[in-house]
């Protein structure tokens, strides 16, 4: 028989876009993965958060010895620098670092992206071993001085936590 007359031909043909195919598959499985990588290198920042509380304001409880953050939302562009305004006790909680992470042009929550899409800090602190409580306040200092005036309200401009460390 000839080359095609017993279907050899075709099913060599068949293999050779299957081992393609595998191999275009895998490229783009591994591109997409380095750039999930990639993504989520550029939106977490440097610092270890442990674990990461979100609320505006009110009661935090860690353990002993736990490392903990508050992130809070903000526009950096726009003069959202958040500071501690009010430290904590450092016999109970201790601050560790802060860092602004930009979302580097994804979409916020709203759905804005570029400049508009903001970022978000990390305020980092570490709880003593014995059990305490202590406050951290934090704010928008140019914010903060409007008091009222200032259309987003104090929850805009001022986070206070009671930390609990039990």
């Amino acid at each position: 028989m000839g080359a095609d007359g017993d279907g050899t031909g075709v099913r060599l043909r068949r293999r050779a876009w299957r081992r393609v195919l595998l191999v275009v598959v895998a490229v783009l499985a591994v591109v997409g993965a380095a750039g999930a990588v990639a993504v989520h290198r550029m939106t977490t920042g440097k610092l270890d958060h442990g674990t990461v509380f979100t609320a505006t304001s009110g009661e935090l409880d860690v353990k002993p010895g736990q490392l903990f953050s508050i992130e809070v939302s903000a526009h950096r562009g726009w003069g959202d620098i958040w500071t501690v305004a009010e430290a904590p006790d450092p016999t109970v909680v201790r601050t560790v670092g802060v860092e602004y992470v930009e979302n580097f042009g994804l979409p916020n929550l709203t759905g804005a992206v570029g400049a508009d899409s903001g970022g978000h800090y990390d305020f980092v602190f570490r709880a003593a071993q014995q059990p305490g409580r202590t406050t951290v306040a934090l704010h928008v200092d140019y914010r903060d001085r409007l008091g009222g005036t200032f259309s987003g309200g104090p929850e805009q401009t001022r986070r206070q936590f009671t930390v609990d460390v039990g």
